[in-house]
């Protein structure tokens, strides 16, 4: 990926050109602000999302999981 220059509009708004947007596929991002740098990151799309819950609930039922109770007795918490 290459760096542009991008300018804001009146109202603070700036185009992420289309070759990238339909690279990341999604049109929620989360906005960071540290330390004078901007960073935009992709959430996750709905489909990606439910694919690792998919995931998770595969590995759940194939290697058990624990309790709340068992998680505060591990974590001393």
């Amino acid at each position: 990926m290459k760096d542009q220059i991008v300018s804001l509009n009146d109202r603070g708004q700036f185009t992420v050109p289309k070759e990238d947007r339909d690279t990341v596929g999604t049109r929620y991002f989360v906005y960071r602000f540290n330390a004078g740098t901007i960073t935009l990151s992709p959430l996750q799309t709905r489909e990606e999302f439910l694919k690792e819950l998919e995931e998770a609930e595969g590995d759940w039922e194939k290697n058990g999981g624990y309790s709340l109770e068992d998680m505060h007795k591990r974590h001393d918490v």
